[in-house]
């Protein structure tokens, strides 16, 4: 039977699930803020054989699968606990920076508007003294009144404007102490959906092994697997990528697939992976594809395609041209191309168990010099050598036993390959689609 979605999910969700969590866990500890941004380069990371490709879970797996989630909930639990315990005790015992803070605020406040007040007072009765003087006081008796209602007044106007400060000081700090209130809350709502999430994902993981047990779907019950034998005689040599290619312009290249099986194939396949690729990296590449001597170029659909480059009699050949066009934010990136063939005959299929690995870097374009005059000079006779490829190196593939049967690709759709161990067994379930057809180029 085949595998369905919802396997393939629940698998899937078993592995990230603890990811989730590790993204999450430290939220309540301090204040949430945006995540940084992902940086454009980052280091090369193994990506798996062929053989990992359409690989059906097993029961076994799958009850690992089960058990990771079920891990993965009560360490949710648990870490959602925690936070919840710890954000109670900061908040009553208010002993976190922007509470501290408020409350000195407020104290400064408070004692400002204490002065005020009794300025206010003094600067009243001084005017007081002064109206109620007879008219039988002395010139120096209401100099000396004056005076004191003038002092007075200072002494209110200063401690008027110190109240305001502190005022002013005050609501600031309370508006921090507001903002990390509902920072918290909203760090510990981060919290409470990664329980819900792995609650859910542990149910459909639990799901998923019942269908298996019932259906009997697990990939070690029955006699056909759905995997790829493994083959390494159809051979994917990558040429023509150089060592280091210019941010800004554009680079040609070539993968051949040959067919040294010693008998005829009905579709040959070419895979080819940009690692590492993510879905905002593979954009800035502008990746394009044509096979044979074809004139149109199509887009690369992800970070990776396998292409049908038609059928191979015994011996043959074929070409797939591939094109990068790096952006020039790309200046001082590292990565990698890396290469596989696969083939379908008489509905069976078999791919290769290694991954040739070609590194390569993207450089920033050197300004052109200034052009000076130079005498003319005959140009030599005979063409130009090519440098032989550098940074190709050969990857085995990690998983053991046979390849997956993956579903083939209509003639010339480039099909996304799955990047990163991580997510093998959940991108297993989903590409786990059989290679026995009968039809297409």
């Amino acid at each position: 039977m085949k595998t369905t979605r919802t396997l393939a999910t629940a698998v899937a969700a078993a592995v990230t699930a603890p990811l989730l969590l590790l993204a999450a866990a430290p939220a309540y500890a301090t204040t949430v803020t945006p995540p940084p941004a992902a940086p454009p380069v980052s280091a090369p990371t193994p990506s798996p054989s062929p053989a990992a490709f359409g690989k059906k879970p097993s029961i076994a797996e799958l009850e690992k699968a089960v058990a990771q989630a079920r891990k993965a909930h009560q360490d949710a639990v648990a870490v959602q606990e925690a936070a919840l315990k710890e954000l109670r005790k900061s908040h009553r015992e208010r002993d976190w920076p922007e509470a501290v803070a408020l409350v000195a605020a407020e104290k400064e406040a408070e004692t400002a508007a204490t002065a005020h007040t009794a300025a206010a007072k003094a600067l009243e009765e001084a005017e007081a003294k002064l109206a109620a003087l007879p008219g039988t006081a002395t010139p120096e008796e209401r100099e000396a009144a004056e005076k004191a209602v003038e002092a007075a007044r200072t002494t209110e106007a200063t401690a008027a404007t110190t109240k305001a400060t502190a005022d002013a000081k005050r609501a600031a700090a309370d508006d921090a102490y507001i903002d990390r209130y509902i920072e918290d809350a909203r760090a510990y709502s981060l919290l409470k959906k990664a329980v819900e999430t792995a609650a859910a994902d542990l149910a459909a993981a639990e799901k998923a092994l019942e269908d298996a047990r019932k259906n009997g779907d697990g990939g070690d019950d029955d006699g056909d697997d759905g995997m790829c034998k493994g083959d390494d005689r159809l051979v994917a040599e990558l040429t023509g990528l150089p060592a280091k290619v210019t941010a800004g312009g554009t680079v040609d290249f070539t993968v051949r697939v040959t067919n040294n099986t010693g008998e005829a194939v009905d579709r040959a396949y070419g895979r080819v992976t940009l690692a590492p690729g993510t879905h905002t990296l593979v954009p800035l590449f502008k990746p394009r594809y044509a096979v044979g001597t074809s004139t149109t170029w199509r887009d690369w659909n992800s970070w990776g395609i396998d292409v049908n480059v038609g059928a191979l009699k015994p011996g043959a050949h074929a070409d797939l041209r591939l094109r990068l066009s790096p952006s020039a934010k790309l200046e001082k990136w590292s990565g990698r191309i890396e290469v596989s063939g696969s083939y379908e005959r008489d509905g069976e299929c078999a791919a290769n168990t290694t991954l040739k690995s070609h590194t390569f870097q993207v450089v920033a374009a050197t300004p052109s010099p200034t052009p000076t005059p130079t005498a003319n000079t005959p140009a030599p006779q005979g063409g130009t050598k090519t440098a032989p490829l550098t940074g190709t190196t050969t990857t085995a593939a990690t998983t053991g036993g046979t390849l997956a049967k993956t579903g083939s690709s209509d003639a010339l759709n480039g099909l996304a390959l799955a990047s990163g161990a991580a997510v093998l067994l959940g991108a297993a379930a989903v590409y786990g689609t059989r290679r026995r057809r009968t039809t297409g180029a």
